[in-house]
């Protein structure tokens, strides 16, 4: 598999150096949770492929030996290069649904994560209060393990954001993508490491507002987190571009972060 395009997996090393991340998922498939979840982008391109794969009893698309090989050779060339290399896990699913072919996959995840400390494993999940008794590390995660919760609006944040931070990983992060609404994530950030804003896109995509976005880059750059802005949305994911008032923000946490706070 080609290294994504999603430039929240990108690298910028200390020389200007922009080292592409990739993605890798457990299956392909979901079941719409929430309001961010109305236009799914993954059902979309899944549909365009002819795949019926969404629904709490759909089927889910599995992936043979060759596809759970690709990170080894991932975190082999990693290792070569002397840094870390992301991974975004699942861009098409969600790690954490309460499915029994999503668990017999999630099963192999853990053991190859363990196996790859020259990825960064970047979980990001609509369902944070299913980690804990999924994962099978307790309160000892690995280092490259970095936990993720969307939250689009207000309600979820509030109901998502304290299960996130019962997760000791060494990383934690929101992703406000799409953005539906302001947040006050004020109570939060102190306690996470960063934070990724973005704009719906696709035919029918929900307007991000520019104070919405300005808001949280306050409240991020008052509390040390590391602010992302991906996109403004709009037709295509492109079609607003990636520019904040004058400039792209590309900020994220270091390749090997401390310890949990």
């Amino acid at each position: 598999m080609a290294a994504t395009t999603i430039e929240w997996t990108h690298r910028c090393l200390a020389d200007g150096t922009s080292v592409p991340g990739y993605t890798f998922n457990v299956v392909w498939g979901c079941a719409k949770v929430s309001e961010g979840c109305r236009d799914c982008y993954a059902l979309t391109f899944a549909r365009r492929l002819g795949l019926d794969l969404w629904g709490l009893d759909g089927p889910r698309r599995t992936f043979g030996l060759s596809y759970w090989q690709q990170p080894l050779r991932w975190n082999k060339q990693a290792q070569r290069s002397g840094h870390r290399r992301n991974v975004f896990c699942s861009s098409m699913a969600d790690v954490f649904e309460a499915h029994p072919t999503v668990e017999q996959e999630r099963t192999k995840l853990w053991p190859l994560m363990e196996r790859t400390p020259w990825l960064n494993w970047l979980l990001l999940t609509k369902r944070p209060e299913h980690i804990m008794a999924m994962v099978p590390w307790g309160k000892h995660f690995p280092d490259n393990v970095w936990m993720g919760t969307s939250v689009e609006n207000q309600r979820r944040a509030d109901e998502r954001v304290p299960l996130l931070l019962e997760v000791p990983a060494v990383v934690r992060f929101l992703s406000c993508e799409p953005l539906l609404e302001g947040l006050d994530l004020t109570s939060y950030l102190a306690r996470l490491s960063w934070v990724i804003v973005g704009g719906e896109s696709g035919a029918r995509a929900r307007p991000m507002e520019q104070q919405w976005v300005r808001a949280l880059r306050s409240q991020a750059q008052a509390h040390g987190t590391c602010f992302f802005f991906k996109q403004w949305g709009g037709r295509t994911h492109t079609a607003g571009g990636r520019l904040l008032d004058g400039r792209t923000w590309d900020e994220m946490p270091p390749e090997c972060p401390g310890e949990v706070i």
